[in-house]
């Protein structure tokens, strides 16, 4: 597969002691493509999103929804404020070995 980055960090999203707390995840190299648009309608709001590849072989967790996301990877424990919020999940490791993949999507 194609890939146009070196990795990205997942920050898994989990609860301690009823407060967020995040465990991070490095993954190896990625295909990343930033999208940026606006609704239909009177606000024009943004609707900017990301959408991720990784490959069968750069995957060591799977991702879920609410799960932050960063370009990079990086040794912060906590997400930076600059991370995305994942906020769809595709696993698609069937089929040839060649082209097996998990497609996210974030904001």
């Amino acid at each position: 597969m194609f890939t146009n980055r070196e990795g990205c960090t997942i920050y898994e999203k989990t609860v301690v002691d009823r407060a967020p707390a995040y465990i991070r995840h490095a993954i190896g190299p990625i295909y990343w493509e930033p999208s940026i648009g606006e609704t239909d309608g009177k606000d024009r709001t943004e609707q900017n999103s990301i959408f991720v590849s990784i490959p069968a072989a750069s995957v060591t967790y799977l991702p879920k929804t609410d799960d932050r996301i960063v370009s990079e990877i990086i040794s912060d424990e906590i997400p930076p404020p600059t991370a995305h919020t994942i906020i769809n999940v595709k696993d698609l490791r069937y089929g040839s070995k060649k082209v097996q993949h998990i497609e996210l999507t974030a904001r």
